[in-house]
């Protein structure tokens, strides 16, 4: 085997253009991420030589029949704006593509990543467009080709790639696509276009409804999914809050047997007053029982679907508590590295053609999954679908290479948990037997249990660990034996309220309501936190939150209306199929984006007011940390200084003579435990930056800050 032959090299600009004058005739290839180029170069020829210029790497390839320049962005390069630079200046509807490096100060190193992509391009004589293949990278390589190469369209070609693995890739450059896929382009520019048009209006109205009351304004947005998934928040916040709970009694009872112990329920879930849980305790507990009613059945428990995107969020949130946008971010790590398919898909199905066989076999290498291996490849290898289908990847599946680099530990367990569901798609059904017992005391009182074992593994080999089935033993009884009702227990209890939304359920919450996509959801939740309108893993809307929701569903209920966003998802979709309904989708945009500026501007003064309100109550919530304990009286709060802008924590009740104040680390998220130090009384705190959370009092002077020191 022929291995990649590197050279490195540092160039400018200026030496960059004369090689490439050189070159005769070459393709250049955009790919999204450097990591993607790198791969990309290597599977397209042995010979490879790379330079950087900046921060970027460049790689020239001379492949068997062709040579080739592959570069890489780092996601979008350009980004919609207007040249109106006035914030209360709407609507705004003439939105062109510029630079990101003309639209955000941070993201100055943009315009060398342009300039390096343009001086490659001058003597190209063919553009091949290497991004993620969907609307999104799609929109990015077209716009990259059209704005800093000034491609001509039939010189451009499509790459269609769902792994990052060398043969793969040799296979998609084998059979280019022809053309712009403008399908994907018009797809993602007009999602760009209204997602823009509707967020910067209305987030526009919010600002100058706030800056008619106040100056000390904040950055406050709504948007076109944003709005209708903050108000599920809300809406379950007002379930929750109007829900009258009341208590009942449960009742359990420790049975003894000739053939072993073990808990039954008394056959009435819920007993609504004491009086009645107590006689039945009364009336059971010491006496002797029958067995009435035995019944088995067998059932299968069929084998999961390959994990889509939202599945694989909310099994990961579910084992392990990752918050869905970290699952993707850690999913696009281990794709770049070439262990996964690409993992922002719709799709539940796993077609033959990725071969099955060869994947298994090569995962079988890997010490952690021989047993497994070995089992799947002496069976018929036919995967259990699920009925959703994306026709631009298919569902994520392990690519059976070997981590090449040391992953972290949750890079480990998301990938295994991947490989294990890729395995259990191909297992058989589970057999389980199921027994319910039924358990009669004298003439009235019933107690009933259920159990479960399992007859056949099957699929749970592989997903055993990760599986929700539990397997519950219950003694094997027989029809007529006795039993002794040992201890009967009561215990009172609640009827509970409508759970709180997590992360996790939230995301299925969009999906089901088809608010965003496979790519965007994750985000939007995590956009609404960082608005100040949600807080909580148990999601609850801070006062803002709900105030954005109550304005916008008084004066403009379209803004948060599930329907409208729905029915525009299911148009992006069509034009992404190929059906060209983009100038309606935004003709429709113009119109309720006018429509909803016209019904908020009516009502500005009331909006500014109330929002305001909330502005104040939410930033004082978020930012105070529990009481003082130098005082007593006042409120320890988080404070930012003016002039320099450090954070400290200081207390209310300064302007009556307290002084408490103490300095706080300048990076990093700060989160309220609502525990104090057992020390000194003042609040403990959790910082969390880019390594691990940290725990500390947030007394600078606290005695155990200096036991530890002289420990050290």
């Amino acid at each position: 085997m022929n291995k990649t032959l590197y050279k490195e090299s540092h160039w400018d600009f200026t030496y960059l253009a004369k090689i490439v004058n050189n070159i005769p005739k070459y393709t250049l290839v955009v790919c999204e991420k450097a990591d993607a180029a790198k791969r990309v170069a290597d599977a397209l020829g042995d010979k490879v030589i790379k330079f950087n210029i900046g921060n970027s790497s460049v790689y020239y390839v001379e492949g068997k029949i062709e040579k080739y320049i592959v570069c890489s962005a780092v996601g979008h390069l350009y980004g919609l704006g207007t040249a109106r630079e006035k914030r209360d200046v709407f609507p705004i509807f003439d939105l062109m593509w510029y630079p990101l490096s003309a639209l955000e100060k941070e993201k100055g190193y943009i315009s060398d990543k342009i300039k390096t992509i343009s001086t490659l391009s001058k003597n190209a004589d063919k553009f091949v467009n290497a991004c993620d293949y969907d609307a999104e990278g799609s929109t990015i390589g077209y716009n990259i080709l059209k704005y800093a190469c000034k491609a001509e369209p039939s010189k451009i070609f499509r790459a269609k790639f769902s792994t990052l693995t060398k043969e793969e890739l040799s296979d998609a450059f084998d059979h280019l696509k022809v053309g712009v896929d403008f399908g994907l382009v018009k797809a993602g520019v007009t999602r760009h276009l209204i997602d823009y048009i509707w967020g910067i209006n209305l987030s526009r109205v919010l600002l100058s409804a706030l800056q008619h009351v106040t100056n000390n304004v904040r950055a406050i947005s709504t948007g076109r999914v944003q709005g209708p998934a903050l108000k599920f928040i809300v809406d379950r916040e007002i379930e929750i809050r109007s829900f009258v709970t009341k208590p009942y009694w449960a009742i359990k009872a420790l049975v003894d047997s000739s053939k072993g112990s073990f808990y039954v329920d008394y056959f009435k879930d819920k007993i609504d007053r004491q009086i009645e849980a107590l006689l039945i305790k009364e009336e059971n507990e010491g006496k002797e029982g029958i067995v009435d009613q035995l019944r088995k059945t067998t059932i299968q428990i069929v084998p999961p679907t390959p994990f889509n995107t939202g599945d694989l969020q909310k099994e990961a949130f579910r084992l392990f508590g990752f918050s869905p946008s970290l699952t993707l971010s850690i999913a696009e790590k281990l794709y770049l590295n070439a262990l996964i398919s690409y993992p922002r898909t719709n799709s539940q199905k796993l077609p033959a053609s990725i071969n099955y066989l060869k994947i298994i076999k090569e995962l079988g290498k890997q010490k952690e999954y021989q047993k497994e291996a070995a089992i799947l490849m002496k069976t018929k290898l036919v995967p259990k679908e699920g009925e959703k289908y994306d026709p631009a990847h298919p569902s994520i599946y392990p690519t059976g290479e070997a981590p090449s680099i040391a992953m972290d530990n949750r890079q480990k367990r998301l990938y295994d948990l991947i490989v294990r569901r890729f395995f259990s798609v191909f297992g058989d059904n589970a057999i389980n037997e199921r027994t319910q017992l039924s358990i009669k005391v004298g003439d009235r009182h019933f107690w009933k249990v259920s159990g479960g074992r399992n007859l056949y593994l099957g699929w749970l080999i592989f997903y055993g660990k990760y599986s929700e089935y539990e397997e519950r033993t219950i003694p094997l009884l027989d029809k007529g034996d006795k039993v002794l009702i040992k201890d009967v227990l009561v215990s009172e209890k609640f009827i509970k309220r409508p759970p709180r939304y997590n992360r996790g359920s939230l995301l299925e919450k969009m999906e089901e309501e088809n608010l965003g996509t496979k790519s965007t959801r994750a985000e939007i939740i995590e956009t609404l936190y960082r608005r100040g309108y949600l807080i909580g893993d148990s999601i609850t809307p801070t006062d803002l939150g709900f105030q954005i929701v109550q304005t916008l569903s008084k004066y403009s209920d379209k803004v948060v209306s599930t329907e409208l966003t729905r029915d525009m998802e299911k148009e992006l979709e069509d034009i992404e199929n190929g059906k060209d309904v983009s100038d309606k989708v935004l003709e429709d945009t113009f119109y309720f984006t006018l429509q909803a500026i016209n019904d908020l501007m009516s009502n500005i003064e009331e909006i500014g007011q109330d929002l305001n309100n909330a502005l104040r109550k939410t930033f004082y919530e978020k930012n105070i940390l529990g009481k003082c304990p130098q005082c007593g009286n006042g409120n320890l709060i988080i404070i930012r200084n003016r002039k320099s802008g450090k954070r400290f924590i200081g207390c209310t009740n300064y302007k009556n003579g307290c002084r408490a104040s103490s300095p706080l680390p300048q990076r990093g998220i700060i989160q309220n435990t609502g525990k104090v130090c057992n020390v000194c009384g003042w609040p403990i705190v959790i910082i969390k930056g880019k390594g691990r959370p940290w725990k500390i009092c947030t007394n600078i002077k606290c005695k155990s800050k200096s036991d530890q020191n002289g420990k050290k």
